[in-house]
């Protein structure tokens, strides 16, 4: 699931066939110190089985 937001003041207008972003993977050379999930991290989306609403970063 992949969610925009808009946090301007003014309207922005997405047409069909627009480029909105991209992403963008590298290979690691070494195995990460803390995975995502990690318990010192605070993962908030861990475990989840479907879609779900965007959770505040900063509580």
């Amino acid at each position: 699931t992949l969610e925009l937001s808009n946090v301007a003041n003014l309207p922005i207008l997405l047409t069909p066939g627009m480029k909105i972003g991209q992403i963008s993977f590298d290979r690691m050379s070494t195995p990460v110190e803390r995975p995502y999930g990690h318990p010192e991290l605070g993962s908030h989306y861990q475990g989840q089985v479907g879609p779900t609403p965007g959770r505040s970063l900063n509580p």
